[in-house]
């Protein structure tokens, strides 16, 4: 079965089955533990992500929309050119000899660490897309210097 948006994923059937489903109709409650489903985001980036419903968490406090309980890693910056961009830009900004190192810093805002993930963050980032009006966050904020005594 595939979700989305109806009129987009009709046009572009290629499987057996063209069936789609409106994606405001359904909601992650409505999958069972254990579940695995393919998601597609950013069609001209071309990412595609497994995700695996490994349990349902009851909260202390009810999210308001949305919330991230967990997670690793920065995500690759926006329009990086899907798995093999990220790559290219990974190697890019570990070398700080390559000639295209001083525009592709500039370009994802002065600063970039894949290792860095930061819950509170991206928790609010997250709270922020499911809201209008709300300016996203681009870029990976810059570390804090530590002061030294």
């Amino acid at each position: 079965m595939r979700y989305g948006d109806v009129e987009i994923l009709t046009e572009d059937a290629t499987d057996d089955d063209p069936r789609v489903f409106d994606q405001s109709e359904v909601r992650l409650l409505d999958f069972e533990q254990g579940s695995v489903f393919n998601y597609h985001y950013d069609f001209g980036d071309n990412w595609r992500h497994t995700v695996v419903v490994e349990e349902f968490l009851t909260l202390a406090s009810t999210p308001k929309l949305g919330s991230c309980v967990a997670g690793a890693r920065a995500r690759p910056p926006e329009d990086v050119g899907g798995v093999s961009g990220y790559e290219r830009f990974l190697e890019i900004i570990s070398d700080r000899e390559d000639p295209e190192y001083a525009e592709t810093i500039r370009w994802c805002g002065g600063y970039f660490d894949p290792e860095w993930f930061d819950l509170s963050m991206t928790d609010k980032d997250l709270r922020n897309a499911l809201r209008s009006n709300v300016k996203r966050r681009l870029y990976q904020p810059k570390p804090k210097a530590v002061p030294t005594k």
